[in-house]
């Protein structure tokens, strides 16, 4: 299962759903939470079908300010227990019956109203009885390394934020790439750069989990995969338990037994084809990972913004290549889910294969040389 956090901004934009399906194109998540929406929760039923989700529960903006939306695809369990303005809190069950705990936050923006976040936290805690995770954006930093450039976090700010993990036995997890989760892409000395975005979750589930954050946009996306993942294709298949952060990640998929798929299904060609793509997308990604983390100039600024731009192209790119594959409509409904495009060609290679043949005798010949001499 795989879950994709991001603070939106606006999901109202048309430049934000195209960017949010770029996301969803790198990460093809089972669950989807959104904050800061700024629109009405009757208007997310046009958002959960562009994004092709089975599920949408929303919580309406006020006015221009806030809003939430939780989504997630056909075939998940997903029963939703209680929601605010700043919160979704629902159960999860995974295909193996174990159940998970998920809470979507979204912090308060004023300081002085944050305690009434964290006691919201502590109601739900009261209920929770499985493993639990609660992302978002909290709008609050740990320590003054969380942040860069601008007026110093209050002291007894970034204490009470780390009290209330503490009481509720929740984890930060930390990533050693991707550090900052906001920028407000000023040039210069008003460059400010924070890491209000981050996933906290229980210990008992911890070994658990694999993240997977994609860089696009100055607000920063989380991604998370969770449970024991199993590499498939050809060969014994295996379970990695490793837990692993970075930006590497975002083709966890793509190990040697699918890569071998991939090249079994699709020929030499266009096996090479995806594979440079893929690892353009990797590099592009490491890179904007490394200038978001270092120091920033006007020079860093640019070089940001231009890899953001060739990012999104190759993700374009992506939707075009699997869309030529399947021969679907699908592409003129805006669809961008790679998931479906991958299915769809590969079963086309499938029943277009000849697997048997029958001789003049009537007898079925399925091996290699049986059909030879039957063609």
């Amino acid at each position: 299962m795989k879950i994709f956090c991001w603070n939106c901004r606006g999901v109202g934009n048309p430049a934000t759903v195209r960017e949010l399906k770029q996301l969803l194109v790198a990460n093809v998540p089972d669950i989807v939470f959104l904050s800061e929406t700024k629109i009405y929760a009757n208007d997310l039923s046009y958002i959960r079908t562009l994004c092709r989700m089975e599920g949408c529960v929303g919580v309406s903006s006020d006015r221009m300010s806030g809003g939430l939306a939780l989504m997630w695809r056909e075939g998940m369990d997903v029963a939703v227990q209680n929601y605010s303005r700043h919160h979704i809190d629902s159960v999860v069950c995974m295909e193996n019956g174990e159940k998970v705990r998920f809470t979507g936050f979204y912090g308060h923006t004023e300081p002085r109203l944050r305690n009434e976040a964290w006691e919201m936290l502590r109601r739900v805690k009261g209920t929770v009885t499985e493993g639990w995770i609660v992302e978002g954006d909290f709008n609050a930093i740990l320590n003054d390394s969380e942040k860069e450039g601008g007026h110093k976090e209050p002291r007894a700010m970034m204490e009470d934020f780390r009290e209330i993990l503490e009481e509720l036995s929740l984890m930060n997890v930390k990533t050693f790439n991707g550090w900052f989760t906001w920028s407000n892409n000023r040039d210069g000395n008003g460059l400010v750069k924070e890491r209000l975005d981050r996933f906290v979750i229980s210990d008992d589930i911890m070994e658990k989990c694999l993240f997977l954050p994609p860089i696009l946009c100055a607000s920063l996306s989380l991604t998370m995969k969770l449970s024991l993942w199993t590499c498939t294709g050809i060969g014994r298949e295996r379970k990695d338990t490793t837990l692993r952060f970075g930006l590497g990640m975002i083709v966890v998929g793509l190990r040697s037994g699918k890569l071998k798929t991939l090249f079994l299904a699709f020929g030499l060609r266009q096996y090479n084809r995806y594979k440079r793509m893929r690892y353009k997308v990797k590099s592009l990604e490491k890179d904007i990972g490394r200038l978001m983390d270092g120091p920033m100039n006007e020079r860093a600024t640019k070089l940001i913004k231009e890899a953001r731009y060739e990012l999104g192209q190759l993700y374009d790119a992506e939707e075009k290549y699997w869309a030529t594959r399947s021969r679907a409509q699908w592409l003129r409904e805006g669809d961008r889910n790679t998931r479906f495009f991958h299915v769809r060609a590969s079963g086309r290679r499938k029943k277009n294969s000849i697997n048997r043949l029958k001789d003049e005798q009537g007898n079925w010949h399925e091996d290699k040389e049986g059909i030879c001499r039957v063609a």
